[in-house]
């Protein structure tokens, strides 16, 4: 028993001892990669200013930055120095002091540094722009707390303000995937004797159950990402109007199937109120969701788009990347069946509802045309269908907001009562719907309004009817 505890016990000190030497290599090498991969896109550029590392402790200073092309001589204009040194401090476990005690592999530090600030801009708090503060656990989870920093902003030629009180997150990245939540309080703009826009209770939720590493590998994954607003208000202060968003909400959920290569997106939008002077929207769902998308393509998509950003002045090579991305990537893309839907799109309009759908895909596709702009070839090969009701009061509401649009620029209209005015909109809003109708444009369904068209193998159909293209 005595012999085992020793051997514990030296198995404890070593790891204290040669541990931290191991992790201060780990974490070098590690700041090093991440420089090298972001400095493989061209959108951006990085560089290890200073390394100091330590037995026990690392600190580096990074520089990380946008490579934003220089249209100086189109615009005349030099573009903005969007660059921005880190400050990256680490402690070496397995045994951690700073702060306390914890067991784990690294305490992380990365916050930005003090600079000159824009003319108008102030932090309230005095903290740093950024600040990202993690315990690597003896596991190889990151826990980690991070911040935007309070700030307001003040335009100095026209007086505009802009304030934000500060976004607090905190998350956990494993080998296994990631989570992250984040919320900030308010967001708001003041443009003097003209608007006030405000934002409230901004919050933002990404899950994944794939690695950091694979995401950036594979281009597509399984992951599910939320944003909401509780309350958007925008005042009209010329006009003493004002607007209200209340509850907005955008989900994002992707897939992906390793073995088949393909992954679905869906973006799902919905928005309990939009109440304005002249309406009230409710109940509003938007669904998009994207289908079969190739990581291989969406990859080389990225690739391609690096490339054209570095060739901006040289269009002829742009025009070759283009060209070697096509020929190589989009007939096996198209021949994985991808489709680009509006699954869903709902709500009310004024207590009165609509709801409708538009599904887009493509048939069976054996060679690309000679164009890609062959927009005969296309309309050959979609398939769309699309169809769309809407209750009675809210196209009448629709065609009356279209009918007085018009009737507004004519100087005799404005010339008449409201009474008058009045009258007339209703039987133009009567004789428009009727028109519409008439010509089968839309169907008549009870007292509602629908609308059906396909396009298929080069044939349009409206409601039944063959139509021209």
């Amino acid at each position: 028993m005595k012999k085992f505890l020793i051997f514990a016990l030296t198995l404890v000190l070593a790891a204290a001892l040669i541990g931290p030497k191991i992790v201060a290599s780990q974490f070098a090498s590690g700041i090093q990669n991440t420089v090298d991969l972001i400095n493989k896109n061209p959108s951006y550029t990085a560089s290890v200013i200073s390394m100091d590392n330590r037995w026990f402790s690392t600190k580096a200073e990074v520089a990380v930055g946008m490579n934003i092309p220089d249209m100086s001589d189109i615009t005349g204009e030099t573009h903005a120095d969007l660059s921005i040194n880190l400050d990256v401090t680490a402690s070496h476990g397995p045994f951690i002091i700073n702060n306390g005690f914890a067991l784990g592999w690294l305490h992380t530090v990365v916050q930005t540094q003090s600079t000159k600030l824009p003319k108008g801009l102030v932090f309230p708090n005095s903290e740093p722009f950024y600040k990202f503060d993690g315990i690597t656990g003896l596991l190889g989870t990151t826990t980690y707390q991070d911040r935007i920093a309070a700030m307001d902003y003040t335009d100095p030629t026209t007086q505009t303000t802009v304030a934000f009180t500060g976004l607090t997150g905190n998350g956990e990245i494993s080998g296994a995937g990631l989570e992250y939540k984040a919320d900030a309080d308010n967001i708001s703009m003041n443009v003097e004797n003209m608007l006030n826009f405000n934002i409230a209770n901004v919050a933002f939720d990404i899950q994944s159950s794939t690695s950091i590493t694979a995401m950036l590998s594979q281009g597509l994954y399984d992951s599910n990402i939320s944003f909401s607003t509780q309350l958007i208000t925008f005042n009209d202060v010329m006009k003493g109007t004002e607007v209200r968003v209340t509850d907005t909400k955008l989900v994002g959920i992707s897939d992906y199937d390793k073995e088949t290569d393909l992954g679905n997106l869906a973006m799902t939008t919905t928005v309990a109120l939009i109440d304005t002077p002249d309406m009230n929207l409710s109940d509003l769902t938007s669904i998009i969701e994207i289908k079969n998308i190739q990581a291989k393509f969406l990859l080389a998509y990225q690739d391609f788009s690096n490339k054209m950003l570095k060739n901006m002045a040289d269009p002829a090579q742009v025009q070759t990347d283009l060209d070697t991305f096509m020929n190589k990537y989009l007939l096996d893309q198209l021949q994985a069946n991808p489709e680009y839907n509006f699954s869903e799109i709902s709500g009310k309009i004024n207590g009165s509802q609509f709801r409708g759908k538009i599904m887009a895909k493509l048939g069976e596709i054996t060679e690309l045309p000679n164009a890609i702009e062959d927009t005969a070839f296309w309309m050959q090969n979609v398939i769309l269908v699309s169809d769309m009701l809407i209750e009675k009061n809210a196209a009448e509401f629709i065609a009356n907001m279209v009918v007085t649009k018009q009737l507004l620029t004519n100087p005799n209209f404005t010339a008449l009562s409201q009474e008058e005015q009045a009258n007339i909109i209703s039987q133009q809003v009567q004789g428009t719907i009727e028109g519409v109708v008439q010509q089968g444009m839309v169907s008549l369904e009870g007292e509602d309004y629908s609308m059906v068209f396909t396009l298929e193998g080069g044939v349009a159909m409206l409601n039944g009817n063959q139509i021209p293209l």
